[in-house]
Formats: structure tokens, sequence, C-alpha cells
């Protein structure tokens, strides 16, 4: 859905690797639509377009008309998509790029080099596949000269990973934490859980855990907690798992579930557009994930008002530590995660607690309105240094990434 642009708007261009349908993505998605909406009627508002380098469509249903959308279509090892990602940047007259996540930088890096003049600022969500970055990653990091960008990262624990990984200068990462909506997704209601739970066919008397991840990738570790619910399952027979989203992993959990005869004790939700609806379904929330930049599904499950048990990823510590600190347990560890649980189900004053508390924080630090006001001030800055009254970008780095960091 590519829309037409004001060539006397400044640019800014959000690449991505794909629009596969993830947390980041979406969260993407509604930024850039929330952005485009405050700019539409500043003068001096950017215009932003959301340019996908493999996946040839957005989102069936859940974009926004307002967005620009466009996708290069690029097949496997595409060694010249920069150029036509270079060629994108030329038509577009695009003065900012701001690639999101390691899949993009080397594209986005060689595209900014070969076009001149264009500002470019890495993304960072996380570990792609929660995997180090490789020898040959970093070697390219060097060459295009990556740590020297101004670089914006979704938790201190993700901008930890640049500067010990790659060497990146903590002075130029901007932390900007993802953030989530507190009226879409409000505190839940006995009306709201029971509406919830007619949705997905759960009887109200029955204690769910539930999680929200999608089924593409290991790092989630929805094996982990099918583990653990095997575990809580055998203590408390009316527990139910539910685990909304899907993927190709899709076959391979539920051949898991079959094997510990859980069948009728998990349900698998499917593709759920609007999460808010399902969330109130839930007593628990679980994150079992190995790896996480930023959760926005545990965002969404503590704005909805819901206890969580995560594993020690991202900034889970300093977030749920002044909670409960029991609740936080290590990757790969099915037993402590099934007695965290366990804590909770055994526990509703517990449960009510870290419940009320994890709203408060949301409220207080991870709301989607303070999270795009904050991109929109640090485009504003870098538009201001850079975009003069010819529209030529400068290429006064320094100057570039000083205002990144304030």
């Amino acid at each position: 859905m590519t829309m037409s642009h004001n060539t006397s708007q400044p640019q800014i261009l959000h690449v991505v690797h794909s629009l596969e349908p993830g947390g980041t993505e979406r969260m993407l998605c509604r930024l850039v639509e929330a952005l485009g909406e405050t700019d539409a009627n500043d003068p001096d508002g950017a215009k932003h377009t959301i340019c996908s380098l493999r996946d040839p469509r957005p989102f069936e249903g859940t974009l926004g008309d307002g967005l620009s959308v466009f996708s290069l279509s690029a097949r496997n090892r595409d060694r010249f998509l920069y150029r036509r990602l270079a060629a994108a940047i030329r038509e577009r007259n695009i003065n900012i790029v701001h690639a999101r996540n390691w899949g993009t930088w080397t594209d986005a890096g060689l595209a900014c080099q070969s076009v001149g003049g264009v500002q470019l600022v890495l993304g960072f969500h996380g570990l792609q596949n929660g995997k180090a970055f490789t020898a040959l990653q970093r070697v390219r990091a060097k060459l295009l000269h990556l740590s020297s960008l101004p670089t914006t990262a979704v938790s201190n624990a993700a901008r930890d990973v640049l500067v010990n990984s790659l060497g990146f200068d903590a002075s130029n990462i901007k932390v900007i934490p993802n953030g989530v909506d507190g009226v879409r997704f409000s505190q839940r209601t006995d009306e709201s859980r029971h509406i919830a739970r007619d949705k997905l066919s759960l009887p109200n008397g029955t204690f769910v855990i539930g999680s929200v991840a999608n089924f593409f990738e290991r790092v989630k570790g929805l094996d982990v907690l099918i583990d653990a619910f095997a575990k809580v399952a055998t203590q408390h027979a009316n527990t139910h798992l539910v685990l909304v989203g899907y993927g190709p992993l899709e076959k391979e959990l539920r051949s898991q579930v079959g094997r510990l005869k859980l069948d009728e004790r998990i349900t698998f939700a499917g593709r759920v557009e609007c999460v808010e609806e399902v969330l109130p379904a839930f007593d628990i929330f679980a994150c079992p994930s190995r790896s996480e930049g930023l959760s926005n599904a545990v965002l969404e499950a503590m704005a909805t008002g819901l206890p969580c048990v995560v594993t020690d990823v991202s900034d889970h510590r300093s977030m749920f530590g002044p909670i409960d600190s029991e609740l936080i347990v290590p990757p790969e560890d099915a037993m402590q995660l099934a007695h965290a649980m366990t804590r909770l189900i055994d526990n509703a004053n517990l449960r009510s607690a870290a419940g009320t508390a994890a709203r408060k924080l949301i409220e207080e630090r991870y709301s989607f309105d303070a999270c795009a006001e904050a991109y929109k001030k640090m485009y504003a800055r870098l538009i201001r240094i850079g975009f003069n009254r010819r529209q030529h970008w400068t290429d006064d780095s320094t100057s570039q990434q000083r205002a990144l960091a304030h």
C-alpha cells in the first residue's frame, strides 16, 4: 500500500527484514502509524514509510490505512539487495533510514553509503533467534563502521549486548523501551474474563496459564513451558495451558504435548489478531523465552493486570525484581518455571498483588504514548541538525550522535 509523498517533508524510512507476524513488527507498524498521525498536522513533521526487505506483503488486515509500506521481495541470499534499497531511498528522497535489527543493517549500511547524504540509524530489538553475533557479523559491523552510528535499543540489556559484543559506544545508544496502549490493553475484569474464556471455549472454573508467542523461533522457549506445565498438571488437576500463536514449530510442539499425554489440558489457540480479547482469560502469564529484547507480549500481559512468570532475560530482573524476584526463573529450567507458576496458583493474594504492580509499572514506565513521544523527539532532533534549507541531509555524524544521546 505505497502512498505518494510530499518531498518538502523530511522522509524517514523504517527498514525491516520482513513483516512476518511478530511483536517487533506489530509494534513498529503501530508506532509508525501513530507518528504519522501526529505529524499530519505538523508542517515540519516527517513522513514515515516502512520497507520490508523480504516479505512481499504486510499483515493481512492489521495495517492501518494511513501506513505507507512497500516490499523489495528479496529471495534468500540476494548479494545486490542493497542496490535496490539504494534505488528506493533515492526515489523517495529519504533523509533518515532507521534499520531495525541486524537482519537489515548490512543492506541498509551499504545502501546509505551508496546514496550518500543519508543518515543511517540502527535499531536493535534483540539477538536474532537468541544467538550471539557470529564472527562474520562482527567483521561486517567493523567494516561498515556500525559501532559509530546512532542506535536505538529497546532495553538496557539490548544496549549492553551491543556494547559487549560489537564494541558500540554506549553514549551513541538511546534506550527507548517498547510501550503498550493501556486503554486497548485494559486491566481485566470479571466480565472481560468471562467473555475471553467463552471465546477460547474454556470453562470458567479452570485455572488458566497462558502465553503469547510466535511459533517461528525456538528462542521463545515454548517447549520448556510445556515441560514445566506437565509438572504443574500432576499437582493441580484443574489447570489448563493456552498457547496463542502459530508457525512452523506448532507440529513439533503438538507432538511434545501428545507424548506427555496433555492433549486435553493444553489448547493451541492459533493466530489471534486482537490479543487484548483473549488475555483476560488467563490467570497467569508465562514468558519462557531463552532470549528477548523487550517482549511486547509480556508488556501487554502486564497492562492487562496479569501476574507474570518470566525468565531472567532482557530487563526482566529490574522490571519484576521489585514485584517478586521468585517469579523470575533461569531460561531452560522447567523445574524452576513450574515452581514459580505453582506459587502463583497456590496464593491468590500474591497473584492479585503481582498483577496490580505489573499494571502500575506499565502506566509509569512502558506506555505507548511515552514510547512514541521518545521516537518523535529523537527524529525531530536529527532533522533539525541535518535537514537544512536546501533540503539536503548534512554529514555531521558527530552532531547527530550527540542529538540522539540527549
